[in-house]
């Protein structure tokens, strides 16, 4: 589903085969998606997912990595630690968010059980026990990835493949900034944090842009609302309480709301509201007086370096962790999904509007996001490493 954008980039592409596959309209795609978010299930069917035909996307990486010098690996590629231990390739792990590394010592919000913060407060030891039980019960989920192993007379992963069995001996690319998530003693070896790789293509037709323009400047600047690229396919009321919202405060707004026109269709049209399918973010944003999002990292660290306000109303995984740390920092506020309705929201939204000290940390924030360049400090280091890697072959 990512080859057109990929090969827009002037990026080669190669298919991995997986039963993902499988997901070929709107309606296969919102009911994976669901399946995905549910916050006590999901973890275990995306895995469950892309362990499913491990082995083919086992046999298409081979393939992929056959005249590579290195290998970045993603969390959820499973067989890519195996092949590049195989091949004896170079390579680097990512991590996009701070959730993703489990801490124990700065433990997340994790939504199947975000109990355990609780006990955490109480009794790290305590925390550290119950985790690694909730860690034991996941094993299971990766079995076809040991009988992968079996059947190809390969070693068997080295760690559970969720958690430390996905991180490189090389070094982990952390790929967020310091005051976003501080390091911890518990995060694997040789991690370096890189800041956020911001990064936007447009996708909107220009006569589309070309009327959004004339709106944002046709009076003083919109709320902007926004769900990213997954979440926004499980919409459900976001944007008609968004626009209930904005117009009980008597604010404009942008709703950017994707593919799906049933989750606008019951929105009355007026000059206070413009609706546009996509839209660059980075062109976006900086125009917005708040922005309301669900808090998925590719989205926030476009809004922290609009220089306005946030609020965060996640959907599942990462984004409550994240938008914790957006009230951490003093830039905006978060409020689970299933209270986001004209009641409670619309007050956060007013507070976030009205305490200027909001717009004076994000507009500070801002200028530390967009001068600490994080694709090319990912850049540098990978290219750090590979010359490494030739000096030591040469010797």
């Amino acid at each position: 589903m990512f080859q057109a954008q990929i090969e827009a980039e002037g990026i080669a592409f190669v298919h991995l085969r997986s039963r993902l596959d499988r997901i070929a309209t709107s309606s296969e795609l919102q009911s994976f998606l669901k399946q995905t978010f549910d916050p006590m299930k999901g973890g275990e069917f995306i895995t469950r997912e892309l362990m499913a035909d491990i082995e083919a996307t086992y046999i298409d990486t081979l393939k992929a990595v056959a005249t590579a010098d290195m290998v970045i690996s993603n969390p959820l590629a499973y067989a890519t630690p195996i092949v590049c231990r195989k091949q004896n390739i170079l390579w680097l792990s990512t991590v996009l968010a701070p959730m993703f590394f489990l801490s124990v010592c700065d433990p997340p919000i994790m939504s199947p059980a975000p109990w355990l913060r609780k006990i955490h407060r109480f009794s790290p030891a305590l925390y550290r026990g119950l985790f690694q039980l909730l860690k034991g019960a996941t094993k299971p989920w990766t079995q076809p990835l040991y009988a992968l192993c079996t059947n190809h007379h390969l070693p068997p992963p080295v760690g559970h493949p969720i958690f430390e069995g996905q991180y490189s001996p090389h070094g982990t690319l952390a790929m967020f900034p310091n005051y976003f998530a501080e390091p911890q003693s518990d995060w694997p070896v040789k991690t370096i944090m890189t800041g956020f790789p911001l990064f936007s293509s447009e996708m909107a037709e220009s006569e589309a842009l070309t009327k959004l323009q004339a709106f944002i400047d046709g009076g003083e600047a919109p709320i902007v609302f926004a769900l990213g690229s997954s979440a926004v396919n499980l919409a459900g009321d976001f944007y008609e309480v968004s626009a209930a919202i904005a117009r009980q405060l008597k604010r404009r707004a942008v709703l950017v709301y994707g593919s799906h026109d049933e989750h606008i269709q019951n929105i009355v049209p007026g000059d206070d509201i413009f609706m546009i399918n996509y839209v660059a973010y980075e062109k976006l944003f900086p125009q917005a007086c708040l922005i309301v999002h669900q808090g998925g990292i590719g989205t926030l660290a476009q809004s922290l370096a609009a220089q306005c306000p946030v609020l965060v109303v996640p959907f599942g995984f990462d984004q409550f962790d994240n938008g914790e740390r957006i009230e951490n920092l003093g830039v905006g506020k978060f409020i689970p999904r299933t209270r986001y309705d004209v009641e409670h929201a619309t007050p956060v939204i007013e507070e976030l509007l009205s305490q200027h000290h909001y717009k004076q940390r994000a507009t500070a924030l801002s200028q530390i996001v967009k001068a600490d360049d994080g694709a090319a400090n990912a850049a540098e280091l990978i290219e750090h490493r590979l010359n490494e890697r030739k000096v030591r072959s040469s010797d």
